[in-house]
């Protein structure tokens, strides 16, 4: 009878973020950016028995939270004030050794403005956890 997984125990741990085994399994992965592995704030989690099951990267990133801007300005003020508003945000992250800066958008015209700050689409489906 097979057991269910919360009955097997497996422990966990810090290797290094060049460990050979975590980066030739993480090579399999389509959504792997190889670029992580160099962030400073970047650690490797593994799980693991006997052996390695599992490897996790995981790094600190910004999420630009809620943009609110003036109704009553212009496209340009807007775009100005983002630009402005994302350097700032910029800044902060990178003193704190953070190389990546994630922005949810629902607002077209933001989108757009967001495209042309060097921002890019996410392919993959973006989960939230609250602890």
């Amino acid at each position: 009878m097979a057991r269910s997984p919360e009955m097997i125990e497996l422990k966990m741990g810090f290797v290094p973020v060049n460990d050979p085994t975590a980066r030739e399994w993480l090579d399999a992965v389509p959504e792997f950016d190889a670029r992580v592995l160099s962030y400073p704030s970047t650690s490797m989690l593994c799980s693991y028995n006997s052996h390695p099951v599992g490897f996790l990267p995981i790094q600190k990133a910004v999420i630009l939270e809620s943009l609110a801007m003036d109704p009553n300005a212009s496209d340009l003020m807007k775009s100005k004030a983002m630009s402005d508003l994302c350097k700032g945000a910029g800044l902060a992250a990178s003193a704190d050794g953070i190389r990546e800066i994630y922005f949810m958008a629902t607002d077209e015209s933001m989108v757009k403005v967001a495209e042309k700050r060097r921002f890019e689409r996410i392919k993959w489906p973006v989960f939230r956890v609250r602890l």
